[in-house]
Protein backbone atom coordinates (compact mmCIF):
# COMPACT_ATOMS: atom_id res chain seq x y z
CA UNK A 1 0.00 0.00 0.00
CA UNK A 2 1.48 3.17 -0.95
CA UNK A 3 2.06 5.98 1.45
CA UNK A 4 -1.09 8.31 -0.13
CA UNK A 5 -2.87 5.62 0.31
CA UNK A 6 -1.81 5.29 3.76
CA UNK A 7 -2.27 9.10 3.90
CA UNK A 8 -6.17 9.17 2.90
CA UNK A 9 -7.02 5.88 4.87
CA UNK A 10 -5.90 8.20 8.13
CA UNK A 11 -7.29 11.03 6.74
CA UNK A 12 -10.92 9.43 6.43
CA UNK A 13 -10.87 7.92 9.28
CA UNK A 14 -9.78 10.90 11.18
CA UNK A 15 -13.08 12.76 9.67
CA UNK A 16 -14.76 10.02 10.50
CA UNK A 17 -13.47 10.19 14.03
CA UNK A 18 -14.28 14.12 14.02
CA UNK A 19 -18.24 13.45 13.21
CA UNK A 20 -18.37 10.45 15.48
CA UNK A 21 -17.54 12.98 18.36
CA UNK A 22 -19.45 15.84 17.39
CA UNK A 23 -22.51 13.21 17.52
CA UNK A 24 -21.47 12.17 20.84
CA UNK A 25 -21.48 15.81 21.94
CA UNK A 26 -24.69 16.32 20.64
CA UNK A 27 -26.27 12.78 22.23
CA UNK A 28 -24.53 13.65 25.59
CA UNK A 29 -25.86 17.05 25.71
CA UNK A 30 -29.37 16.65 24.87
CA UNK A 31 -29.41 13.57 27.35
CA UNK A 32 -27.72 15.37 30.25
CA UNK A 33 -31.01 17.96 29.37
CA UNK A 34 -33.37 15.24 29.73
CA UNK A 35 -32.35 13.71 32.59
CA UNK A 36 -32.31 17.09 34.55
CA UNK A 37 -35.81 17.95 32.80
CA UNK A 38 -36.94 14.63 34.68
CA UNK A 39 -35.16 14.92 38.08
CA UNK A 40 -36.53 18.16 38.44
CA UNK A 41 -39.93 17.36 37.49
CA UNK A 42 -39.30 14.46 40.32
CA UNK A 43 -38.02 16.90 43.00
CA UNK A 44 -40.49 19.67 42.38
CA UNK A 45 -43.56 17.35 42.92
CA UNK A 46 -41.81 14.93 45.78
CA UNK A 47 -42.41 16.65 48.96
CA UNK A 48 -46.02 17.52 48.06
CA UNK A 49 -47.16 14.18 47.09
CA UNK A 50 -45.08 12.68 50.60
CA UNK A 51 -47.66 15.42 52.43
CA UNK A 52 -50.64 15.05 50.60
CA UNK A 53 -50.51 10.91 49.58
CA UNK A 54 -48.77 9.67 52.27
CA UNK A 55 -49.22 12.47 55.02
CA UNK A 56 -45.12 11.69 55.89
CA UNK A 57 -44.19 13.59 58.57
CA UNK A 58 -40.69 15.72 58.64
CA UNK A 59 -38.95 12.73 60.36
CA UNK A 60 -40.02 10.15 57.54
CA UNK A 61 -38.91 12.61 55.42
CA UNK A 62 -35.30 12.95 56.99
CA UNK A 63 -35.14 8.90 57.28
CA UNK A 64 -35.86 8.68 53.83
CA UNK A 65 -33.53 11.25 52.34
CA UNK A 66 -30.77 9.15 54.95
CA UNK A 67 -31.79 6.44 52.87
CA UNK A 68 -31.37 7.44 49.44
CA UNK A 69 -28.20 8.36 50.25
CA UNK A 70 -27.01 5.26 51.41
CA UNK A 71 -26.17 3.57 47.79
CA UNK A 72 -23.44 6.82 47.47
CA UNK A 73 -21.45 5.52 50.40
CA UNK A 74 -20.95 2.40 47.93
CA UNK A 75 -20.43 3.79 44.82
CA UNK A 76 -16.51 2.81 44.88
CA UNK A 77 -18.13 -0.63 45.20
CA UNK A 78 -20.72 -0.70 43.11
CA UNK A 79 -18.69 1.16 39.98
CA UNK A 80 -15.86 -2.04 41.01
CA UNK A 81 -18.39 -4.52 40.28
CA UNK A 82 -19.10 -3.29 36.81
CA UNK A 83 -15.45 -1.93 36.10
CA UNK A 84 -15.37 -3.86 32.64
CA UNK A 85 -18.09 -1.86 31.19
CA UNK A 86 -17.21 0.97 29.32
CA UNK A 87 -18.48 4.67 31.51
CA UNK A 88 -21.04 5.23 28.58
CA UNK A 89 -22.78 1.36 29.20
CA UNK A 90 -22.17 2.16 33.29
CA UNK A 91 -24.31 5.57 33.06
CA UNK A 92 -26.59 4.37 30.66
CA UNK A 93 -27.83 1.52 32.68
CA UNK A 94 -27.98 4.11 35.85
CA UNK A 95 -29.95 6.35 34.47
CA UNK A 96 -32.65 3.32 33.55
CA UNK A 97 -32.81 1.68 36.42
CA UNK A 98 -32.99 5.11 37.98
CA UNK A 99 -35.68 5.76 35.31
CA UNK A 100 -38.18 2.98 36.42
CA UNK A 101 -37.78 3.46 40.00
CA UNK A 102 -38.83 7.53 39.20
CA UNK A 103 -41.28 6.31 36.85
CA UNK A 104 -42.85 3.76 39.68
CA UNK A 105 -42.84 6.00 42.53
CA UNK A 106 -46.14 7.71 42.11
CA UNK A 107 -48.14 4.31 42.48
CA UNK A 108 -46.60 3.34 46.05
CA UNK A 109 -49.55 3.37 48.84
CA UNK A 110 -46.84 3.43 52.03
CA UNK A 111 -43.67 5.06 53.48
CA UNK A 112 -41.77 1.85 52.90
CA UNK A 113 -42.45 0.51 49.24
CA UNK A 114 -41.54 4.41 48.52
CA UNK A 115 -38.55 4.33 51.01
CA UNK A 116 -37.74 0.64 48.84
CA UNK A 117 -38.29 1.87 45.41
CA UNK A 118 -36.55 5.23 46.55
CA UNK A 119 -32.66 2.94 47.32
CA UNK A 120 -33.70 1.32 43.99
CA UNK A 121 -33.42 4.05 41.79
CA UNK A 122 -30.72 6.34 43.97
CA UNK A 123 -28.15 2.99 43.07
CA UNK A 124 -28.70 3.53 39.48
CA UNK A 125 -28.72 7.41 40.26
CA UNK A 126 -25.01 7.28 41.67
CA UNK A 127 -23.67 5.02 39.13
CA UNK A 128 -24.93 7.63 36.37
CA UNK A 129 -23.60 10.22 39.00
CA UNK A 130 -19.91 8.63 39.42
CA UNK A 131 -19.30 8.25 35.58
CA UNK A 132 -20.82 11.41 34.18
CA UNK A 133 -17.94 13.91 35.07
CA UNK A 134 -15.67 11.17 33.54
CA UNK A 135 -17.61 10.73 30.05
CA UNK A 136 -17.58 14.95 30.01
CA UNK A 137 -13.91 14.96 30.56
CA UNK A 138 -13.24 12.06 27.76
CA UNK A 139 -14.86 13.90 25.14
CA UNK A 140 -13.40 16.89 25.88
CA UNK A 141 -9.99 14.88 24.95
CA UNK A 142 -7.63 16.73 27.47
CA UNK A 143 -8.78 20.05 26.39
CA UNK A 144 -10.71 22.49 28.42
CA UNK A 145 -12.23 19.86 30.65
CA UNK A 146 -13.54 22.76 33.36
CA UNK A 147 -14.78 24.74 30.45
CA UNK A 148 -16.85 21.21 29.06
CA UNK A 149 -17.41 20.44 32.49
CA UNK A 150 -19.21 24.07 33.27
CA UNK A 151 -21.17 23.72 29.69
CA UNK A 152 -22.99 20.37 31.31
CA UNK A 153 -23.50 22.34 34.15
CA UNK A 154 -25.90 25.13 32.66
CA UNK A 155 -27.36 22.25 30.60
CA UNK A 156 -28.54 21.02 33.57
CA UNK A 157 -29.86 24.68 34.98
CA UNK A 158 -31.77 24.72 31.81
CA UNK A 159 -32.86 21.90 31.80
CA UNK A 160 -34.18 22.32 35.58
CA UNK A 161 -35.69 25.60 34.99
CA UNK A 162 -37.87 24.42 32.06
CA UNK A 163 -39.04 21.52 34.00
CA UNK A 164 -39.74 23.75 37.30
CA UNK A 165 -41.92 26.34 34.94
CA UNK A 166 -43.54 23.21 33.24
CA UNK A 167 -44.66 21.76 36.72
CA UNK A 168 -45.68 25.15 37.91
CA UNK A 169 -47.57 25.51 34.55
CA UNK A 170 -49.29 22.17 35.18
CA UNK A 171 -50.49 22.57 38.88
CA UNK A 172 -52.04 25.85 38.25
CA UNK A 173 -53.40 24.55 34.60
CA UNK A 174 -54.33 21.50 36.03
CA UNK A 175 -54.64 21.27 39.60
CA UNK A 176 -56.28 17.70 40.39
CA UNK A 177 -53.91 16.41 38.09
CA UNK A 178 -52.09 13.03 39.85
CA UNK A 179 -48.98 13.31 41.45
CA UNK A 180 -48.38 9.75 39.10
CA UNK A 181 -48.38 11.96 36.01
CA UNK A 182 -45.89 13.79 37.03
CA UNK A 183 -43.19 10.89 38.37
CA UNK A 184 -44.07 9.28 34.38
CA UNK A 185 -43.25 11.73 32.48
CA UNK A 186 -40.22 12.46 34.74
CA UNK A 187 -38.98 8.57 34.13
CA UNK A 188 -39.74 8.58 30.69
CA UNK A 189 -37.53 11.39 30.05
CA UNK A 190 -34.87 9.97 32.19
CA UNK A 191 -35.25 6.55 30.10
CA UNK A 192 -34.58 8.29 26.84
CA UNK A 193 -31.48 9.76 28.45
CA UNK A 194 -30.00 6.46 29.64
CA UNK A 195 -31.07 4.61 26.10
CA UNK A 196 -29.52 7.88 24.19
CA UNK A 197 -26.42 7.44 27.01
CA UNK A 198 -25.98 3.58 26.07
CA UNK A 199 -25.70 4.26 22.19
CA UNK A 200 -22.10 6.76 22.98
CA UNK A 201 -19.23 5.43 21.11
CA UNK A 202 -15.96 4.70 22.17
CA UNK A 203 -14.99 8.38 22.68
CA UNK A 204 -16.59 8.10 25.72
CA UNK A 205 -14.66 5.57 27.50
CA UNK A 206 -11.44 6.01 29.40
CA UNK A 207 -10.35 2.17 28.75
CA UNK A 208 -10.05 -0.66 30.72
CA UNK A 209 -9.75 0.66 34.57
CA UNK A 210 -8.65 -0.32 37.96
CA UNK A 211 -11.53 -0.99 40.38
CA UNK A 212 -10.53 0.76 43.53
CA UNK A 213 -8.28 3.36 43.94
CA UNK A 214 -6.82 4.28 47.07
CA UNK A 215 -3.43 5.99 46.80
CA UNK A 216 -1.83 8.71 48.84
CA UNK A 217 -1.23 10.92 45.79
CA UNK A 218 -5.33 11.36 45.65
CA UNK A 219 -5.66 12.00 49.39
CA UNK A 220 -6.01 15.82 49.06
CA UNK A 221 -8.81 15.19 46.47
CA UNK A 222 -10.38 12.71 48.81
CA UNK A 223 -10.25 15.40 51.27
CA UNK A 224 -11.35 18.34 49.36
CA UNK A 225 -14.23 16.23 48.14
CA UNK A 226 -15.21 15.11 51.32
CA UNK A 227 -15.32 18.50 52.91
CA UNK A 228 -17.45 19.50 50.05
CA UNK A 229 -19.71 17.17 50.79
CA UNK A 230 -20.09 18.18 54.49
CA UNK A 231 -20.63 21.70 53.74
CA UNK A 232 -23.19 21.04 50.81
CA UNK A 233 -25.17 19.12 52.66
CA UNK A 234 -25.12 21.36 55.62
CA UNK A 235 -25.81 24.29 53.44
CA UNK A 236 -28.33 22.68 51.00
CA UNK A 237 -30.48 20.82 54.46
CA UNK A 238 -30.49 23.71 56.73
CA UNK A 239 -30.87 27.24 54.83
CA UNK A 240 -33.89 26.21 53.01
CA UNK A 241 -35.01 24.62 56.87
CA UNK A 242 -34.29 27.95 58.11
CA UNK A 243 -36.15 30.30 55.62
CA UNK A 244 -39.02 27.78 55.64
CA UNK A 245 -39.75 26.81 59.63
CA UNK A 246 -37.86 30.30 60.98
CA UNK A 247 -38.60 33.42 58.53
CA UNK A 248 -41.93 31.06 57.32
CA UNK A 249 -41.36 31.85 53.44
CA UNK A 250 -44.15 30.90 51.65
CA UNK A 251 -43.65 27.72 48.51
CA UNK A 252 -44.13 30.70 45.70
CA UNK A 253 -40.91 32.22 46.95
CA UNK A 254 -38.92 29.28 47.20
CA UNK A 255 -39.72 28.25 43.90
CA UNK A 256 -39.22 31.76 42.49
CA UNK A 257 -35.94 31.43 44.66
CA UNK A 258 -34.82 27.95 42.39
CA UNK A 259 -36.41 29.51 38.79
CA UNK A 260 -33.66 32.74 39.52
CA UNK A 261 -31.02 30.18 40.91
CA UNK A 262 -31.21 28.12 37.58
CA UNK A 263 -30.70 30.87 35.52
CA UNK A 264 -27.56 32.24 36.83
CA UNK A 265 -26.46 29.13 36.69
CA UNK A 266 -27.44 28.55 32.86
CA UNK A 267 -25.20 31.75 32.66
CA UNK A 268 -22.42 31.74 35.45
CA UNK A 269 -21.34 28.14 34.92
CA UNK A 270 -19.40 28.23 31.66
CA UNK A 271 -17.36 31.35 32.38
CA UNK A 272 -16.77 29.58 35.75
CA UNK A 273 -15.33 26.37 34.14
CA UNK A 274 -13.07 28.97 31.72
CA UNK A 275 -11.60 30.68 34.69
CA UNK A 276 -10.72 27.31 36.05
CA UNK A 277 -9.20 26.08 33.12
CA UNK A 278 -7.04 29.29 32.66
CA UNK A 279 -6.18 29.67 36.30
CA UNK A 280 -5.48 26.26 37.36
CA UNK A 281 -8.04 25.00 40.14
CA UNK A 282 -5.88 27.04 43.61
CA UNK A 283 -6.93 30.28 43.06
CA UNK A 284 -10.74 29.82 41.82
CA UNK A 285 -11.15 26.85 44.85
CA UNK A 286 -9.25 29.69 47.04
CA UNK A 287 -11.78 32.21 46.08
CA UNK A 288 -14.67 29.85 46.40
CA UNK A 289 -13.74 29.02 49.69
CA UNK A 290 -13.64 32.61 50.95
CA UNK A 291 -17.27 32.73 49.75
CA UNK A 292 -18.22 30.28 51.35
CA UNK A 293 -16.83 31.48 54.94
CA UNK A 294 -18.92 34.33 54.06
CA UNK A 295 -22.25 32.61 53.45
CA UNK A 296 -21.91 30.71 56.65
CA UNK A 297 -21.21 33.70 58.45
CA UNK A 298 -24.06 35.24 57.00
CA UNK A 299 -26.35 32.67 57.91
CA UNK A 300 -25.39 32.63 61.40
CA UNK A 301 -25.45 36.33 61.90
CA UNK A 302 -27.84 37.96 59.51
CA UNK A 303 -31.59 37.78 60.43
CA UNK A 304 -32.61 39.87 57.43
CA UNK A 305 -34.78 37.53 55.25
CA UNK A 306 -33.83 39.24 51.88
CA UNK A 307 -29.93 38.98 53.03
CA UNK A 308 -30.66 35.18 53.32
CA UNK A 309 -32.49 35.40 49.79
CA UNK A 310 -29.19 36.61 48.68
CA UNK A 311 -26.74 34.52 50.16
CA UNK A 312 -28.77 31.88 49.07
CA UNK A 313 -28.51 32.62 45.72
CA UNK A 314 -24.83 33.26 46.29
CA UNK A 315 -24.01 29.81 47.63
CA UNK A 316 -25.72 27.98 44.65
CA UNK A 317 -23.65 29.82 41.83
CA UNK A 318 -20.55 28.93 43.99
CA UNK A 319 -20.94 25.52 44.16
CA UNK A 320 -20.18 25.77 40.76
CA UNK A 321 -17.00 26.50 41.14
CA UNK A 322 -16.78 22.73 42.28
CA UNK A 323 -15.74 21.19 38.80
CA UNK A 324 -12.14 22.66 39.67
CA UNK A 325 -12.00 19.79 42.13
CA UNK A 326 -12.95 17.44 39.24
CA UNK A 327 -10.28 19.18 36.89
CA UNK A 328 -7.57 18.83 39.42
CA UNK A 329 -8.63 15.18 39.74
CA UNK A 330 -7.86 15.28 36.29
CA UNK A 331 -4.59 16.64 36.11
CA UNK A 332 -3.03 14.47 38.38
CA UNK A 333 -4.39 11.32 37.60
CA UNK A 334 -2.91 7.95 36.55
CA UNK A 335 -4.37 6.12 33.33
CA UNK A 336 -7.13 4.65 33.32
CA UNK A 337 -7.81 5.60 37.29
CA UNK A 338 -9.82 8.60 36.69
CA UNK A 339 -13.73 6.52 37.02
CA UNK A 340 -12.69 4.70 40.34
CA UNK A 341 -11.15 7.45 41.66
CA UNK A 342 -14.21 9.96 41.16
CA UNK A 343 -16.66 7.22 42.17
CA UNK A 344 -14.18 6.58 45.93
CA UNK A 345 -14.93 10.35 45.53
CA UNK A 346 -18.43 10.08 45.67
CA UNK A 347 -18.27 7.47 48.34
CA UNK A 348 -15.96 10.34 50.57
CA UNK A 349 -18.63 12.63 49.62
CA UNK A 350 -21.60 10.37 50.59
CA UNK A 351 -20.32 10.10 53.80
CA UNK A 352 -21.03 13.12 54.88
CA UNK A 353 -24.73 13.13 52.90
CA UNK A 354 -25.67 10.38 55.45
CA UNK A 355 -23.82 11.95 58.93
CA UNK A 356 -24.15 15.80 58.43
CA UNK A 357 -28.20 15.80 58.05
CA UNK A 358 -28.42 13.72 61.26
CA UNK A 359 -25.86 15.46 63.39
CA UNK A 360 -26.65 19.34 62.12
CA UNK A 361 -30.46 18.48 63.24
CA UNK A 362 -29.58 17.55 66.41
CA UNK A 363 -27.44 20.20 66.90
CA UNK A 364 -30.59 22.60 66.03
CA UNK A 365 -32.80 20.79 68.18
CA UNK A 366 -31.04 20.28 70.98
CA UNK A 367 -29.52 23.62 71.50
CA UNK A 368 -32.89 25.51 69.55
CA UNK A 369 -30.19 27.65 67.76
CA UNK A 370 -31.08 27.56 64.14
CA UNK A 371 -27.74 29.22 63.51
CA UNK A 372 -25.35 26.36 65.04
CA UNK A 373 -25.44 23.90 61.65
CA UNK A 374 -23.88 27.39 60.45
CA UNK A 375 -21.09 27.88 62.56
CA UNK A 376 -20.35 24.33 61.47
CA UNK A 377 -19.93 25.00 58.23
CA UNK A 378 -18.19 28.29 58.78
CA UNK A 379 -15.66 25.76 60.50
CA UNK A 380 -15.66 22.85 57.89
CA UNK A 381 -14.92 26.16 54.58
CA UNK A 382 -12.09 27.61 57.03
CA UNK A 383 -10.00 24.07 56.75
CA UNK A 384 -11.39 23.85 52.98
CA UNK A 385 -9.59 26.92 52.42
CA UNK A 386 -6.60 26.07 54.48
CA UNK A 387 -6.62 22.44 52.05
CA UNK A 388 -7.29 24.31 48.66
CA UNK A 389 -3.77 26.15 49.58
CA UNK A 390 -2.10 22.68 48.94
CA UNK A 391 -3.31 22.75 45.72
CA UNK A 392 -0.32 23.28 43.04
CA UNK A 393 -0.12 27.33 42.24
CA UNK A 394 -0.45 27.00 38.43
CA UNK A 395 -2.04 24.20 36.40
CA UNK A 396 -0.19 20.99 35.64
CA UNK A 397 -0.27 18.51 32.87
CA UNK A 398 -3.49 16.16 32.49
CA UNK A 399 -1.74 12.71 33.76
CA UNK A 400 1.04 14.07 35.40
Amino acid sequence: MSAVTENHIETEHSVQSDAQLRRDWSNYTILTFLFFFGFAIYSGVFQNFLRDKLHASPTDLGGLESMREIPGLLAAIMAGTVAALAEARIAGMGLIITSVGIGLSGTMGGFWPLAGITVFWSVGFHLYATVSSAITLALAKGQEGGKHLGKMSAVGSTATLVALGAAWAGSKLFPNLNYNFYFVIAGISIFISGVLCSRLSAHTSHGARSRIIIRKEYALYYLLIFLEGCRRQIFSIFASFALILVYKVPLANMLLLQFINAIMISVTAPYIGKLVDKRGERSPLTFYSMGLIAVFLGYALVQNVYALYALFLIDNVLFTFGVGFTTYLHRIVRENELTPCLAMGTTMNHIAAVTVPVGGAWLWQTSHNYQLPFWVGVGIAAVSLIATRWLPKAPVAAGA
